[in-house]
C-alpha cells in the first residue's frame, strides 16, 4: 500500500513538471525563441508518467 502512494506522488510531481513544461513552451513560442530544453523536460515527464502508470497496474 506505501509503494502506490509513493508511485502516486511520483506521477502527481511528473504531472506538475510536464505542466510547468507546457506552460513554458507556451510562453516561448509566444516570444518566438524556442528552447529544446522544455521540450526534453516535457518528453523525460511523460515517460516517466507512462512507467509510474504501468508500475501501478502491475502491483494491482
Amino acid at each position: 500500500m506505501k509503494d502506490k502512494r509513493y508511485l502516486e506522488w511520483a506521477i502527481s510531481f511528473w504531472m506538475g513538471v510536464g505542466l510547468m513544461s507546457i506552460i513554458n513552451v507556451w510562453k516561448i513560442i509566444q516570444n518566438q525563441h524556442a528552447l529544446s530544453y522544455s521540450w526534453i523536460m516535457f518528453g523525460i515527464s511523460i515517460i516517466a508518467i507512462i512507467i509510474c502508470m504501468i508500475l501501478i497496474k502491475i502491483k494491482k
